[in-house]
This record gives C-alpha cells, sequence and structure tokens, in this order.
C-alpha cells in the first residue's frame, strides 16, 4: 500500500510538471487561435539556456533561471511576430504546420549549439523528505509549488487585470473584441510573453530535476498535447484537472507495467475520457 501511495505522490509532482509546460500552450492556443507544435522545444530553450549559464559560466541557479525564463519569453515573443504575425490571415491550419517547422528548427539550432550528450546542473543534490513512509525531495517540491503559483497568478492576472479581461475578450471573439477599441497587437506580444514565460519556467524545472539531452523537449509535446486535448483546449482549470488525472495516472501504471509505457497510458486515459466526453474536461467545443 504504502508503495501504490508512493507511486501516486509521485504522479503529483509529474502532473504539477504537466500543468506547467502545458498551461502556456493552452494559453496560446486560447487567445491566438492554433496549436503551436513548436511551444515545447521553448522548454528546450529554457533549459538549455539555464544550463550554459550555470554550468558554462559558473552562475547561481536563481539569476541563471531568471535570465533563462525572460530569454525564452523574448524568443517566444520574437517568434511571434516574426514567423506567425505574417501569416495569420491563412488561418489556423497554416500555423499549425509552420509551428511543425518551428519546432524543427528551434530543436536544430540547440543541437548544433549543445551537441549530443547528457548533461546536469551544477546544483546541490536534491535532499529527501519523508512524510508518513512516503518520500519527497525538495526540488520536486518546487515543482509542485511553482505549479500552484504559475496557475494561480494566471487566473488573477485573467480575472482581475485590464489586459487579462482584454485576452479573455480576444479569446472569446476577436473581431467583437477589436470592433470595441481593444489592442489585438498588443495583447498578442503579451501573450506570447506570458504563453512563452511559462514554458521557460517549465523548461527550467525541467532542468532541475532531470538529465538534460537535445531531444527531451520533442517528448514532452506528446504528454502536453495529451493534457491539452483532455482538458478541452481551452480552460486553465481543466489544465489543473488534467494535468494531475495524467500524471498521477502515468506515475501509477508502473505499479502493474513496466515504467516504459508510461507515455502510451497518458493516450490511453486521454481516449478513455473522450469517449464519454468528446469535448473533454472543460466541456466546450473547440474553435
Amino acid at each position: 500500500m504504502t508503495l501504490f501511495l508512493q507511486f501516486f505522490l509521485t504522479g503529483i509532482v509529474t502532473g504539477s510538471f504537466l500543468i506547467l509546460a502545458t498551461i502556456g500552450f493552452s494559453f496560446t492556443r486560447r487567445v491566438e487561435g492554433f496549436l503551436n507544435i513548436a511551444h515545447a522545444e521553448l522548454l528546450g530553450v529554457s533549459a538549455f539556456t539555464v544550463w550554459g549559464l550555470n554550468n558554462l559560466l559558473g552562475w547561481h541557479i536563481v539569476p541563471a533561471a531568471v535570465v533563462g525564463i525572460v530569454f525564452t519569453a523574448l524568443v517566444g515573443l520574437a517568434i511571434g511576430r516574426i514567423v506567425y504575425d505574417p501569416i495569420r490571415k491563412l488561418g489556423p491550419s497554416v500555423l499549425l504546420i509552420t509551428s511543425v517547422g518551428v519546432a524543427y528548427a528551434i530543436g536544430g539550432t540547440v543541437d548544433a549549439l549543445v551537441g549530443t550528450g547528457i548533461r546536469t546542473l551544477d546544483i546541490p543534490l536534491a535532499t529527501s523528505y519523508r512524510f508518513w513512509g512516503l518520500r519527497i525531495t525538495d526540488y520536486q517540491m518546487l515543482v509542485v509549488a511553482f505549479a500552484a503559483v504559475a496557475t494561480g497568478s494566471l487566473a488573477l492576472f485573467l480575472n482581475k487585470t485590464s489586459m487579462g479581461l482584454a485576452i479573455r475578450a480576444i479569446s472569446a471573439n476577436p473581431e467583437l473584441a477589436a470592433s470595441r477599441g481593444i489592442d489585438v497587437k498588443s495583447t498578442s506580444r503579451i501573450t506570447w510573453m506570458i504563453s512563452s514565460g511559462l514554458a521557460g519556467l517549465s523548461g527550467t524545472m525541467l532542468a532541475i530535476v532531470a538529465t538534460l539531452s537535445t531531444d527531451i523537449a520533442f517528448h514532452q509535446i506528446l504528454q502536453i498535447l495529451a493534457v491539452a486535448i483532455l482538458a478541452g483546449l481551452g480552460s486553465l482549470y481543466a489544465v489543473i484537472a488534467a494535468g494531475l488525472i495524467v500524471g498521477v495516472a502515468m506515475d501509477l501504471s508502473v505499479f502493474w507495467i513496466p515504467a516504459g509505457y508510461r507515455p502510451l497510458i497518458a493516450f490511453a486515459v486521454v481516449i478513455l475520457v473522450l469517449l464519454f466526453r468528446p469535448e473533454g474536461l472543460a466541456g466546450k467545443k473547440s474553435r
């Protein structure tokens, strides 16, 4: 029973990371209206920026993480303006296909700059704590804490600020929002900054809790898609629920099947839920 609860607790940590990795992706989908496959590669940009600053230049992890997140947000903003803005009128299908090309371009650039091999940050080893026989490390608790803070802050921003309300208006009806005087371009730029910054935060967490290889970001997109689809491609709160469901299901599955099948469990859960709820947990039809 203790081992089962340990897998459940680890699943909460995995789910928290999936929430961090997916809310930016879902945010872009909701406001910009297309699936940005390149979002996962931004995790790699952040992770290897933090690794370079920490490992090659000798920076402390805190300033390295801050610079990595800000740099990733700026990279996402630049890609949004240079690549996606000029072709926005061509529709979500063209944007989706273009994002696949952007993902390969980012992945290839990171691969060329960093090279092959496994890398880790130069940070202290994780400290392990025990509660009622269950073990959790300080870095795992950091992932859960950042997921809670990020989702809470984003919810407050969307509901309590004028820019947040403008973003919600554009996500509901861009044409009507523009006719009411909302600056669509500036709102779009803020959206790219926030979603890319969230990718930067999740990439930093990835660098702290995992070993890094240049293909690690590409593997994240499958799990991000699973969580986003299960959530219904829209609601922030549904992303939280979907992330926890997928994370717990993946780690609990190790109790019965080999760990190598964990990614397949994510899509098995998605298929099972969508059989009964085709619109996903949010219960809303996608645009």
